[in-house]
């Protein structure tokens, strides 16, 4: 268990005793991500990228009636939640008809997560996750062995376009905490051998480990870097204010969980030498987008569909999406919470899928740290607290925050607990940390959640 008894120990091991340990979990990762299923759904993606628009219509449509007749048929919240909308399931006989079913929100399914799953499935089989966003509380998700790996097959669909393979070398900036907070001397990173990846720790990039960091990246070959392009600009700023350069650059940079803002691309780009691209997914697998070499964001139609509805920016239209890629617990027109601003025209790829030249709503809350760090996945903090409707962190100083609690039934010491055992993982001892429980969370104009509300400014470039 994080913060327990076990963990301790492990933190006081030699490194290479680390290593192996967070091999042995990987070798377990890559069991359930990289079966026989996902390497036919990766050959079987690379063929369907480039069908016709013909194709991919006539394709989601018989998806669409598959899916909300299987939802209808075998998943007890949308029978009942269906009924109650007069909905005629006959009526569904094409993506066009979607408008006629009810919008999906994300309060609705954590009211009623477990009424999600189909009885079709053994739940015993299931892989159970949480889902990953910035804002909110983590949802729990369901997935079959086959929907995940159908998961990472469009996943590394998307990196194959820029020359990546699954054996490839490479580095990960996350958010996971493989490596004591307090630890003060490198290695900052530890190694996955089975997944050939060393996964970097955000939360020790400041000025103090820099000049470590980069001399082990330039000691070493990745093929490609992926994780939080927030993490990765704080890196390629810290780089930039101390003349340091990068000679080992990788082929290509991934970006994902938080949004490549433009300043992260181009500092990225600059500083690691290398294309960067971007996807667009999230752990419900309601749908997902990737960015081709042309750099505009096409829809995986061969796992979920993206209906649009305005808002009061006339290029700036709600993300609704329909997923079919995990039977065990369809997402069928569910609102995620993102935006995005649809393309015009064909793209000079040749991908004849609907494309977007943006997504906004995914930036990465951050946590100022009293020496100018920022600590990012305060996600996966919240997701220890199993009695919590909604979570917010308040910044109001450097050197303090308030977790804001929207409590369901049940709420108590072992959440607060849980919340400040987690914090401290990632942010030391040396933080004052206080509880606040509300009716209700503070949300942007927009109706987004932050997952962080800081009052404290950055101190120069944002790391």
């Amino acid at each position: 268990m994080p913060g327990s008894l076990t963990e301790k120990i492990y933190y006081r091991m030699p490194v290479f005793v680390q290593n192996g340990i967070f091999s042995l979990a990987g070798w377990s990762l890559r069991r359930k991500r990289y079966n026989r299923c996902f390497y036919d759904q990766l050959a079987r993606l690379k063929e369907m990228e480039w069908w016709s628009k013909g194709q991919i219509e006539e394709y989601q449509n018989s998806k669409v009636v598959e899916t909300v007749r299987h939802a209808y048929q075998t998943v007890p919240f949308y029978r009942r939640w269906y009924d109650e909308h007069g909905v005629n399931i006959d009526a569904i006989t094409s993506t066009s008809d979607l408008p006629k079913l009810p919008v999906l929100t994300k309060s609705l399914v954590r009211e009623h997560q477990e009424a999600m799953v189909s009885t079709r499935v053994n739940r015993k089989w299931l892989i159970k996750g949480l889902t990953s966003g910035t804002t909110g509380t983590p949802l729990t998700v369901y997935l079959t062995a086959d929907g995940l790996a159908f998961q990472w097959a469009v996943w590394w669909r998307h990196k194959a376009r820029f020359g990546l393979t699954p054996g490839d070398r490479h580095l990960t900036f996350g958010a996971r905490v493989p490596i004591d907070q307090t630890q003060s001397r490198p290695p900052y990173w530890r190694k996955d051998y089975f997944n050939h990846r060393v996964y970097l720790s955000t939360y020790h990039i400041s000025k103090r480990t820099l000049r470590d960091i980069v001399a082990y990246l330039n000691g070493e070959h990745f093929v490609f870097y992926t994780g939080y392009p927030s993490a990765m600009f704080a890196l390629t700023s810290l780089m930039e204010d101390a003349g340091l350069e990068l000679t080992s650059p990788p082929r290509c940079v991934v970006t994902g969980s938080d949004a490549l803002l433009p300043k992260y691309e181009a500092a990225v780009r600059r500083v690691f030498r290398a294309p960067v691209t971007e996807q667009y997914g999230m752990g419900e697998f309601a749908g997902n987008m990737a960015k081709c070499p042309e750099g505009l964001f096409h829809v995986d139609f061969e796992c979920g569909l993206v209906e649009t509805l305005p808002t009061e920016a006339f290029d700036r239209r709600r993300l609704i999406l329909t997923g079919w890629g995990n039977p065990a617990m369809p997402f069928i027109r569910y609102e995620i919470g993102d935006y995005g601003r649809p393309s015009a025209g064909d793209c000079p790829c040749g991908r004849q899928s609907d494309g977007f030249a943006s997504i906004d709503g995914r930036l990465e809350d951050f946590v100022i740290m009293p020496d100018g760090r920022k600590l990012i996945g305060m996600n996966q903090v919240f997701e220890y607290a199993k009695n919590a409707k909604e979570i917010q962190l308040y910044q109001p100083s450097a050197n303090a925050v308030e977790f804001r609690v929207v409590p369901a039934e049940g709420f108590g010491k072992s959440d607060k607990d849980s919340l400040l055992r987690e914090f401290q993982r990632r942010a030391g001892g040396e933080m004052e940390v206080t509880f606040r429980l509300v009716d209700a969370l503070e949300r942007s104009a927009s109706g987004k959640l932050k997952a962080v509300i800081s009052e404290v400014e950055p101190r120069g470039q944002p790391y």
